[in-house]
This record gives structure tokens, sequence and C-alpha cells, in this order.
């Protein structure tokens, strides 16, 4: 299985404590700000506001994969931080208030289709809003086709759930009349939430679909592991230059024994080694590492790269030699099953004692 796969395949871990406390405080002081009516008015609109910011913090979230579920910080309440929640605020009611305007043309019947159209277009602008950062982007009808296309039939879950959610929320708000404004409330709020954070899910495992990089993703943490890897293994190659440069090769390969002694990776250590030293120009730490590689790579029945290997050094160098007879036996019959007809003669002349052929 590729990378890719199982990056589509690994759960997302999200949790819900955090929004559960935030309908948890914000739910009773709407409560109180409804039973106000206009003196309670700033205060309804000040929670209204925190709650579309955190709702937007969470579908970045969980776009990008982060463990566990963001917390509304001060820095986040602030007015100047978050200004999706206006500007989609303002984009919906010019997009209500300009169909309406059409009315007189088209008819109700026709405006209704039109906002019902923009109605289930809004999670795609939205995902296009995270992945490209843009809002100009996220309004582009191109932009906005590709993004569903994109996320596939994920975004037809997505609306199902929305709409699912939305139905719900209905029958809450007119016809729950026997649950506490309290408890409405509190529903309504974790409906929204809810769904926002199912459209982030959707984006994070449609991520490579997206061109979307989301920061805490498995291909993210590998690339890291990778460079550290890379750059571990410079370091270590270092060191070997400078016990050969020194005239030391045998002290170059006991430090190769040190870090491959015993290991489950002892095959591959040694092989990407082997790509670096094969470079080198002088080629006995090189000799020495494709002999040991040669026998581990016939053990693993890996015979193709078992003859590469063969085919490089005796290249590089004629005077390289298998560590064993029996294993050059067995490459000289190798090659010959291979058609490799000038290795498989080299080989035999190894066998019988002269040099061989280039």
């Amino acid at each position: 299985m590729s990378d890719h796969e199982r990056a589509h395949r690994r759960p997302a871990r999200h949790g819900f404590a955090a929004p559960l406390l935030l309908v948890a405080v914000f739910s009773p002081l709407l409560t109180l700000a409804a039973d106000a009516w206009i003196l309670g008015l700033p205060t309804a609109v000040i929670l209204g506001s925190w709650y579309f910011k955190y709702a937007f913090l969470l579908l970045d979230h969980a776009a990008h994969g982060r463990p566990g579920t963001p917390v509304l910080s001060a820095e986040d309440a602030n007015p100047l931080g978050e200004t999706r929640p206006i500007l989609y605020g303002l984009a919906v009611a010019a997009f209500y208030g300009a169909s309406g305007a059409l009315a007189p043309a088209v008819g109700t019947t026709a405006v209704s289709a039109i906002r019902v159209a923009g109605l289930l277009l809004l999670p795609s602008i939205l995902a296009t809003h995270v992945v490209t950062g843009s809002f100009a982007a996220a309004l582009h009808p191109l932009a906005i086709a590709g993004t569903v296309r994109a996320l596939g039939i994920g975004y037809v879950a997505v609306l199902a759930a929305a709409l699912a959610c939305g139905a719900l929320g209905y029958f809450v708000v007119f016809d729950a009349g026997h649950l506490a404004l309290m408890a409405r409330i509190a529903l309504l709020m974790s409906l929204g939430l809810a769904v926002f954070q199912l459209l982030g899910v959707l984006i994070h495992r449609r991520r490579f679909e997206l061109g979307f990089d989301a920061d805490h993703a498995p291909e993210r943490q590998q690339r890291r592991d990778d460079r550290d890897r890379d750059r571990e293994r410079a370091r270590f190659i270092d060191q070997l230059f400078a016990e050969c440069r020194s005239g030391s090769t045998r002290n170059a390969w006991d430090t190769i024994e040190k870090r491959t002694a015993g290991g489950a990776g002892r095959l591959e250590e040694l092989e990407w080694i082997h790509e670096r030293v094969a470079a080198w120009s002088d080629p006995r730490l090189a000799n020495r590492v494709a002999r040991e590689l040669i026998g581990l790579l016939l053990t693993a029945r890996r015979t193709g790269d078992a003859l590469s290997v063969t085919r490089q050094r005796l290249q590089a160098d004629a005077g390289f030699r298998p560590a064993t007879t029996a294993e050059t036996i067995r490459l000289a019959e190798l090659a010959r099953d291979a058609g490799d007809r000038p290795l498989a003669r080299r080989l035999r002349a190894i066998l019988d004692g002269g040099s061989p052929a280039p």
C-alpha cells in the first residue's frame, strides 16, 4: 500500500470537548440575552460573532488534521482577527438581495431555485477558501467547480448531512416548543458546529485531490522525517569519508558494522550506504560493502538487485570479487538465466582464476 493510500485510510482524530464546552457556556448566555430583548441584543451579537469565529476555527482545525479541537482564545475573539464570518455574512446578504431583485424579471420560483443553488454551493465556497486562503478565489466559479469535483461523492455526503441538520434545526425552532429555549439554542449551535467540522474532515481526507498541504498530515510528517534522516545519513557518510581518507578503510567498515550489526534493517542500511560510497574514487569500501550486500540480496531472493550491484562493482573495479565461491557460482547462473552473457562470462572468468574481461 502506498503512502497516499495509507494517508487516505488513516482516520482523522477529532475531539468534542471544546465545542461542547463552548455550547454549554454560550447557550445560557444567549438565553439570557434573548430574555432581555433589546437590552440583550449587543450581547447576542457578540456571542454570535464569537460562535461563527469558532466555527471557522473548527473548520480549519479539521481540514489541517490537527489533533483534538481548537479552543476559542482572546486573540481568536478579536474582531479584527477572524474576518470570514463578516465576509460571508455580507456575501450571503448581498446574494439574497441580488437574487430577490431578479424576481420581477424571472419570477419567484426561479429566484428560489437560484437561492437553493447558492445554498448548495456554500460548502464548496467555504472549502475553496480554506484551500486557497483567498476570499476572491472562493467566489470564482471555476475554482468552486474544481473544488466540487475534487471533493467527489464526499461533497454529496456533506450536503446530505447539512440538509439533515437544517431539517432538524427547523424542527427545533418551529416544532419543538416543549423544549426549553436554552436547549433549543444548544441544539442549533451543536448542529452548526457539526457541519463545519464534517466539511473540514472531508477537506482533509481529499487533500491530495484538492492540492491542499495540510500542516498535520502523514505525508508532511514523512517529509520532515525524511529530511531528518537525510541529514543524519549525510553526517554518517562524512564520517566514513574522513576515516577512509586517513587510510583506514577497516575503521570505516567497523563503523558500518556498528551501525548495522544485528539490526532488522541491515539490508536497507547497506543499500543506501553502498549507493553513496559507490561514487567514491577509492573503490575499497564500496567493494567491501557490496560483498556483504550481495549476500543479503541473494538471501532475500532479490536476485535482480544482486546482479545489478555485481555488475556495477565490476565496471567500477575489475578486481572486485564476490564474498564466496558459492555466491560467484550463483551469480553466474543468474546472469546466464537472465540473458546477461557479458556478466556471466566475467563471473566464470573469476571462477577459473583469471582476470574478468571488461
